[in-house]
């Protein structure tokens, strides 16, 4: 008898415990007053259940625990292509620089390029050595013709206090060639701003001057070719004097009757030296140059040939006969 009512009693705790777990559970799912606040059973049920009242299904529902399915992130990932083998764009093809044209060896300009090199000088300069400012005139190159005359001259103040260039003739000023006119005023103004005086002693002398020059000299040194005893020309045949091309100018401080070595000890000639290939000159006939112009040292005589030209031959030491022989003048 105690036996049966001890079982009795397991069971009746037993069934205790399975109805205190359902109401327990029963309670945990059952909505709440914050579960759902200005609405009613019906739409808590549909709106997070998915139910009626009832208890059938809401057709269509999409439960809101459920994430929403993002089309495009799940579509299949496009596929990376490493760095390493990604296709590389070609570069825009660069266009190509024109190649310069091949200098001739045997043109004057191959001849100066191949005759500087050789010499150990820089790159001479791109000229036409056939042009008007450096033509050679010395004892072995005469004028062609030989009475050659500018066809323009002009006439410039001598002792630069003013700056005009006259066409007409004018005895009491001095004469050049129209092409080196204002290199020449540009020259001897800034010498002047330099506070030095400037004298523009000779310029252009016709064939007949020349030839003039030259016999009354010789008659006075008791000589007949024009030189010294050095051998070197003290006064150029007529045809052989670069003062009849008018592309040149004796240049001192006043004028002197008589020009000698001394006058390369003067200021102004002096600066005329330093300054003179700024302004397309050379000196004509340095003194360590003799042997090979032939001419005596004259500190005094300025000649032409274009700024370019001069700043080589003065920065290298050069007459203009060594100039010319680089270009195949000789």
């Amino acid at each position: 008898m105690k036996a049966n009512r001890l079982v009795r009693v397991i069971l009746g705790l037993l069934c205790l415990a399975i109805f205190l777990g359902y109401a327990f559970l029963l309670g945990a799912v059952s909505p709440k007053s914050e579960d759902f606040t200005g609405g009613d059973w019906a739409t808590y049920l549909r709106e997070n259940y998915g139910l009626n009242p009832d208890g059938t299904p809401v057709e269509g529902y999409a439960s809101a625990a459920q994430p929403s399915v993002d089309t495009q992130a799940s579509a299949a990932p496009e596929e990376v292509v490493p760095a390493a083998e990604a296709p590389v764009e070609a570069a825009p093809a660069e266009t190509a620089a024109a190649p310069e044209p091949a200098v001739d060896p045997a043109s004057p300009y191959g001849q100066a390029l191949a005759n500087a090199a050789a010499q150990g000088l820089p790159t001479p300069p791109d000229i036409d050595i056939t042009e008007w400012q450096y033509v050679l005139v010395n004892g072995d190159h005469g004028l062609n013709p030989i009475d050659y005359a500018p066809a323009n001259l002009v006439y410039l103040n001598m002792t630069g206090d003013d700056t005009d260039i006259r066409t007409e003739y004018n005895g009491n000023r001095q004469v050049v060639d129209a092409m080196i006119a204002q290199p020449l005023i540009d020259m001897t103004q800034a010498c002047k701003a330099a506070g030095l005086p400037v004298y523009l002693s000779s310029g252009y002398r016709s064939y007949s001057t020349q030839r003039e020059n030259f016999e009354r000299i010789c008659r006075n040194n008791g000589i007949s070719d024009g030189k010294n005893a050095e051998g070197n020309y003290i006064t150029m045949p007529a045809g052989h004097s670069e003062h009849q091309t008018g592309l040149c100018c004796d240049i001192t401080d006043y004028y002197h009757e008589i020009k000698n070595d001394s006058i390369a000890q003067i200021a102004t000639v002096q600066w005329l030296g330093e300054h003179c290939a700024d302004y397309g000159f050379i000196l004509r006939f340095p003194q360590d140059k003799r042997d090979i112009t032939h001419v005596m040292s004259e500190s005094w005589h300025f000649r032409y040939v274009g700024v370019e030209a001069a700043r080589y031959m003065t920065d290298n030491h050069l007459c203009l006969e060594e100039f010319a022989a680089l270009y195949g003048v000789v």
